[in-house]
């Protein structure tokens, strides 16, 4: 076997051992607490302990953080969308109308964290796809009918761009991060994410 067959083989096993080691743990979600529209914080508990989670970038044109009266976009049908991680706990959300060109969105955690997720709520329409542009590299965990619809197939990842055309589903960042970033070119009304991570770390 070549070095470079050997290379992808252990990638790939590494990456379905992290699929079913994500699959049979609960994930911590982050709980959001508003400074401003560009300048978001909340935490994640973690099995090690709590750890700080920060947004930046783009004003976010929608948030909630478990109020009350709060609606809860994080409801699902078949397929399930969250299948592999849960549905986020909760009805925290970011929600962003994109089209921002160059600018970045970035997530920060204080202090590094493996394998984290990012649940996404209707990216793109179905006429209408939206694009992600990662600076890491993300996998597909899952995808299906959400809040707003979807279908199994309604969000792709090709290298690092993650692509929705009603997409709803989960994301997930193979390694260890202190942040994830990405771009956003396409304009679309609005759509949503929440962060989190296998909670036994």
């Amino acid at each position: 076997m070549t070095l470079i067959a050997r290379t992808i083989a252990t990638l790939g096993l590494a990456a379905g051992a992290v699929m079913a080691h994500a699959a049979s743990l609960p994930t911590a979600w982050t709980n959001w607490k508003k400074e401003n529209a560009s300048n978001i914080t909340g935490t994640m508990m973690l099995t090690s302990g709590s750890v700080k989670v920060k947004y930046t970038g783009p004003d976010s044109f929608f948030h909630q953080f478990g109020d009350a009266d709060d609606r809860d976009y994080w409801t699902f049908g078949d397929p399930n969308p969250y299948a592999v991680t849960g549905r986020p706990k909760g009805v925290d959300i970011l929600g962003f109308m994109g089209g921002t060109g160059s600018s970045q969105y970035k997530i920060t955690f204080s202090r590094p964290v493996t394998n984290p997720v990012i649940a996404i709520l209707s990216l793109g329409a179905p006429n209408t796809p939206k694009s992600y542009v990662f600076k890491q590299t993300p996998i597909l965990l899952s995808s299906g009918k959400g809040f707003y619809g979807g279908c199994a197939d309604c969000l792709k990842i090709d290298d690092k761009t993650l692509t929705g055309t009603e997409g709803h589903g989960v994301i997930q960042f193979i390694g260890t991060f202190s942040s994830i970033s990405w771009t956003d070119e396409e304009w679309e009304n609005w759509h949503g994410i929440q962060v989190g991570a296998p909670e036994d770390q």
